[in-house]
């Protein structure tokens, strides 16, 4: 005689087994099994009246905790809503600010500082020129007789009495200063870089450069000095022959170091200010520096609105299943306080599943593995379209 389900005795897959033994695997007959896995499942459904109430309570303070964090995520959502609308706003401005650096309104930096700075490095460049030339041409070829200065006034023009080599020597003498002075200007923007960078600035060329600077003036200054002394000395108005130690009185000597060093210390810092002014920049060295921060910033925000884009979506999917969950714990308070018993879907597939185990172990042990696959295959085809059918009639 065949053991009823009922009985605490058998499983759901003993069941099975014993099922698929009665019918001899037949697959037309699972349905009726099947039923009778769903009455037992529901008689194991069935709470006492203490049991009912518990589990309507339990089903309250869920529906009231996830009311609770649905209201949280629509506050989240208004809060990142106005987030995104402020992202928006200054990617905007941003894309307008990129347009008008497109159309040539791109702050380039005081132009009239850049206008007078350029200006006096100038006029101090045509000075060093024709101090360099002249008290060159005096510490080479000494200082013209009858004259107690070393400014020349004829200094090309006796140059170019002396032959094109002095002629060019004169000419291109100044531009070993104004070289070693864009030497400064190249190292002086290095420390630029480095400072950018992180690191320390190195001094050691700008000072090797200064100090040939200095002491190719002090060069110059003793052999102007000279000239004039011994000048002086010829003229009669003095009777004391050149020595070393009067460079220390000599006012020449000074002169051509404040004239000439100093004057050039200053012009190699103006030089360096104008050469690195934006003012300098090609347009399109300009416009590629503007739009290439502009471009980082834009790209900044745009990260951060889709992170905000992101958590919008992410809180409106929660709100989503929020709202099924309510909707099902409310339905099932419904279901228990009227007496219809709520089926939890996810159980009813476990128990049926129990059950189909044991049909298919009866299956695999007493046919061969052809007409198991196939028995099997079709069994799982009718208990398929039972469970569709019972839950499209439990959703109804």
């Amino acid at each position: 005689m065949q053991e009823s389900i009922t009985s605490d005795k058998i499983t759901l897959t003993q069941y099975g087994f014993q099922s698929a033994t009665n019918s001899k695997s037949n697959p037309e007959s699972i349905d009726g099994y099947l039923n009778k896995v769903y009455d037992k499942f529901l008689e194991d459904q069935k709470l006492d009246e203490t049991g009912v109430k518990n589990r309507i309570s339990r089903l309250r303070e869920e529906v009231i905790l996830e009311k609770t964090r649905k209201n949280d995520l629509q506050a989240e959502i208004t809060a990142y809503s106005a987030n995104k609308i402020d992202k928006e706003n200054e990617i905007q401005e941003l894309e307008l600010d990129r347009i008008d650096i497109k159309n040539g309104e791109g702050e380039l930096g005081d132009t009239t500082s850049f206008i007078i700075g350029a200006f006096i490095t100038i006029l101090l460049t045509l000075y060093l020129f024709v101090f360099y030339s002249s008290s060159g041409y005096s510490s080479f070829y000494g200082i013209k007789q009858g004259s107690l200065g070393f400014i020349n006034a004829n200094v090309f023009s006796d140059a170019l009495n002396r032959g094109g080599g002095v002629f060019a020597l004169i000419i291109l003498f100044p531009v070993i200063f104004l070289g070693l002075g864009f030497l400064i200007h190249n190292a002086l923007e290095e420390n630029k870089e480095l400072v950018k960078k992180g690191k320390p600035q190195k001094f050691a060329l700008i000072s090797v450069l200064l100090f040939i600077t200095f002491i190719a003036d002090a060069f110059i200054g003793y052999k102007i000095a000279e000239g004039v002394h011994n000048n002086e000395f010829n003229a009669g108005r003095t009777n004391e022959l050149w020595n070393f130690n009067m460079i220390f009185s000599d006012i020449n000597f000074y002169l051509v170091l404040i004239l000439g060093f100093v004057v050039y210390v200053i012009w190699g810092f103006l030089l360096n200010y104008v050469l690195s002014h934006s003012y300098l920049k090609t347009e399109n060295e300009k416009t590629k520096i503007m739009l290439g921060n502009i471009s980082n910033r834009i790209q900044e925000k745009k990260n951060e609105l889709n992170l905000i884009l992101s958590r919008i979506a992410k809180a409106e999917s929660d709100i989503l299943s929020c709202n099924a969950k309510i909707e099902d714990k409310e339905k099932n308070i419904s279901g228990y306080e009227t007496g219809d018993i709520p089926i939890n879907i996810s159980t009813l597939k476990a128990a049926i599943g129990e059950f189909m185990g044991g049909w298919q172990y009866f299956t695999n042990g007493n046919f061969n593995s052809d007409d198991a696959l196939k028995l099997n295959n079709e069994a799982i085809r009718v208990q398929t379209n039972w469970m569709n059918s019972k839950i499209e009639n439990l959703n109804e």
